[in-house]
């Protein structure tokens, strides 16, 4: 067995560096985190799954040493998680996981009231050191971020609201104008109408739960597809003074009604091109735009129908439509939905083309299951995720380039 000596330090050294171990540490300073924090700032961007920080800054009162930080002395109370920790000068930012959360949410229903992030609370929870060592910042403190900015793709939409003459409805919007909007060109015009949590009085909420709206208009589809993006937003005071926007039994309502004349005011007052009106919504968006393709069956040149949920009056009237129908298997309701649908639309005569895959499944992987279904040449289109849940459908629906590129190929 190997011995081990035993080095002997002399009595004398050892009461000396004892009392220097004391002297250091009493000479670090504790100051509660709620003094040492001055200011909390937010950096946030607009994901699949909505509107959500990616990161959070706090600044101290001191320089902070790197070596006593990890993300274990921070906890997000609204339960995001802390990926990892940087350290410039005073400021300490937080970096968090922003991945797709919806997949792991199994009852969609308990998602939060407001579909995207508003705010969060950030909570130091163990010590953080200044740079020389000589001040302690002690938790445990919370701290509120400041109100969640909006992404810039978010502030290039224009918001208005347009009243319905005939009931009085002030139905609210925003529209997004190519860069380079030139009056003597026709534009294709995509209306965007959301699921059914995001009818509230909140500002933009319909262009923040997702990427339904705002895809049209990133600069990577603009280069392909130049045209004008409208969402539309019903908000709570019209629902609670004129009722429902789409009805259970699939009847026109005063909502519907508005945003019928909202599209023809927007085709007066923009160069929009008639043969190129497409519709792109999911949930309530989806029954609403088949209510308005039953009614009106010219109006639009394809839609784009992400999991509904709700009846449709006529179904067999939609049977001459083009038209992309996206649900999950683990939506019951909206994929039990689909199979009515599509055989409603097989009975009229219509010819109907299937798929399934991965939901998971990304760029080229994601468009060859596309294009299988674009290869057997139908006018209605039927692709399903494989699991999945009802908010999931459309935070991995609108990543997938084929699918935007097909709607743009239609024309009236």
């Amino acid at each position: 067995m190997k011995r081990f000596e035993k080095k002997l330090v002399p009595a004398g050294i050892v009461m000396m560096a004892a009392l220097c171990m004391a002297a250091s540490a009493a000479s670090v300073k504790k100051i509660p985190a709620s003094e040492g924090i001055e200011e909390v700032s937010v950096e946030s961007d607009l994901f699949e799954d909505g509107l959500k920080a990616s990161s959070i800054t706090l600044s101290y009162v001191k320089k902070i040493l790197p070596e006593s930080v990890s993300p274990d002395d921070y906890r997000i109370d609204e339960g995001r998680v802390i990926t990892e920790v940087s350290v410039k000068g005073k400021d300490v930012t937080l970096i968090l996981d922003c991945s797709n959360k919806l997949l792991a949410e199994p009852d969609w229903n308990s998602l939060e009231d407001l579909p995207y992030e508003t705010q969060l609370t950030v909570t130091q929870v163990g010590e953080v050191s200044s740079s020389n060592s000589k001040t302690l910042f002690t938790g445990s403190y919370s701290v509120i971020t400041p109100k969640i900015s909006w992404p810039e793709i978010v502030k290039n939409f224009g918001e208005k609201s347009d009243v319905d003459n005939s009931s009085g409805l002030k139905l609210r919007y925003s529209i997004y104008q190519p860069e380079g909007y030139f009056s003597g060109w026709n534009y294709p015009l995509v209306i965007f109408i959301p699921y059914e949590r995001v009818n509230t009085d909140a500002s933009k909420a319909a262009l923040l739960q997702g990427q339904g709206a705002t895809v049209w208009a990133t600069k990577q589809e603009q280069s392909k597809h130049k045209c004008i993006v409208v969402s539309v937003q019903y908000t709570l005071s019209s629902e609670q003074k004129y009722g429902p926007f789409v009805n259970e039994d699939g009847s026109m309502t005063k909502g519907l009604a508005a945003v019928r004349v909202l599209i023809d005011r927007i085709c007066k007052s923009y160069r929009v091109d008639g043969s190129r009106i497409y519709g792109v919504g999911q949930g309530q968006g989806a029954n609403a735009l088949m209510t308005l393709s039953e009614n009106y069956p010219d109006l639009f040149a394809a839609s784009i129908l992400v999991a509904p949920q709700k009846q449709v009056a006529d179904p067999a009237k939609l049977a001459g439509q083009k038209m992309w129908l996206q649900v999950s298997e683990g939506d019951s309701a909206a994929y039990s939905r689909a199979n009515l649908l599509t055989d409603a639309w097989e009975t009229a005569g219509a010819k109907v083309s299937y798929g399934k895959w991965n939901p998971r499944l990304e760029g080229a992987q994601a468009d060859a299951e596309v294009a299988k279904i674009v290869a057997q040449k139908a006018p209605i289109n039927c692709g399903v995720f494989e699991g999945g849940n009802h908010p999931y459908t459309w935070s991995r629906m609108y990543g997938i380039e084929s699918i935007r590129d097909w709607l743009f190929r239609q024309h009236r």
